[in-house]
């Protein structure tokens, strides 16, 4: 039986008698999410999207939710539902922010990148994300649900072994890594930058995790050089090219998904248009003279 907001504020007893109002909060492509008002007191309850359990370990993203919680740069869990996994989260009073709302102010760009380096330093995640491994497991996603990809994605995935090869030298020590950077998983309170949304948490690659938060972005050159810049402490060319490597991994990745969402999700939402936008910006990536440059620099 498909779970609904109502009855899921009739099972957590803490609000049992108590006068309660919602609202559907919006914006989630995986998740149906809700303000819930329990006598002057705000939460959010998540409620995860049919068939996204091939896609999402729910204990992991609870695990996550639970660590980056404790570094106060994500909002605390406080109940769990299960079996749906149902989450009811802090809320946190601030400003969700758009593409806009990031592209178009530097100190901001700095101040996520900030947040960012507190859960790379200070969360303690257990389970290992690499997004070469779960772009394979997709590929076998792809043939049981006959989803679409387009007539070059051997192309693309000649690409991403060549990146896989490049980035396996010289590698960084695995950090605690998000993994999906859209502009909405940010809140801006005026005092600090919180991240939310666990979903694909996990011990990572700190570049991947810097280079969805780019590529998510129409960020120009010198915004991409902040990001660097803040993350590093100055300017590494060799880190930069690292990050710029891991954007074409990330569209590749969330391209995959997409069509696979668009042949097995019932959240309205346009997934293929969404994946083919992934797949064009890829192959700029590629196309551009950095490609090549990161590549030898890295």
């Amino acid at each position: 039986m498909k779970i609904t907001i109502d009855s899921v504020i009739k099972r957590i007893k803490e609000w049992n008698g108590k006068k309660f109002t919602y609202n559907n909060l919006g914006g989630g492509i995986t998740n149906h999410n809700y303000i819930v008002t329990v006598e002057n007191k705000k939460y959010v309850v998540r409620i995860p999207g049919e068939k996204t359990d091939i896609f999402i370990d729910r204990e992991n993203e609870l695990e996550c939710s639970i660590e980056a919680g404790k570094t106060g740069v994500a909002p605390k869990v406080i109940y769990r539902l299960k079996p749906e996994n149902v989450t009811v989260i802090q809320f946190i009073d601030g400003k969700t922010l758009s593409i806009n709302d990031i592209v178009n102010d530097n100190e901001r760009i700095v101040r996520i990148v900030k947040a960012i380096k507190i859960i790379h330093k200070k969360a303690n995640f257990r389970s290992i994300f690499n997004p070469f491994d779960t772009i394979r497991k997709y590929m076998k996603y792809v043939e049981k649900y006959r989803a679409p990809l387009p007539d070059d994605i051997q192309w693309m995935m000649d690409i991403s072994n060549k990146i896989e090869d490049a980035v396996n030298r010289d590698k960084p020590p695995l950090v605690a890594c998000h993994n999906d950077y859209l502009a909405e998983n940010f809140i801006d309170d005026g005092k600090r930058i919180w991240i939310i949304d666990w979903e694909y948490g996990g011990l990572g690659d700190p570049y991947f995790d810097l280079a969805d938060f780019a590529v998510e972005h129409p960020f120009s050159n010198e915004q991409e050089n902040i990001i660097i810049n803040e993350y590093c402490g100055k300017y590494d060319k060799k880190m930069f090219s690292r990050m710029y490597l891991y954007k074409i991994i990330s569209d590749l990745w969330w391209g995959i998904w997409a069509m696979i969402q668009s042949k097995i999700s019932t959240i309205n939402f346009d997934y293929f248009n969404y994946g083919n936008k992934r797949f064009e910006r890829l192959r700029n990536n590629i196309k551009d003279k950095r490609f090549e440059e990161s590549l030898l620099e890295i």
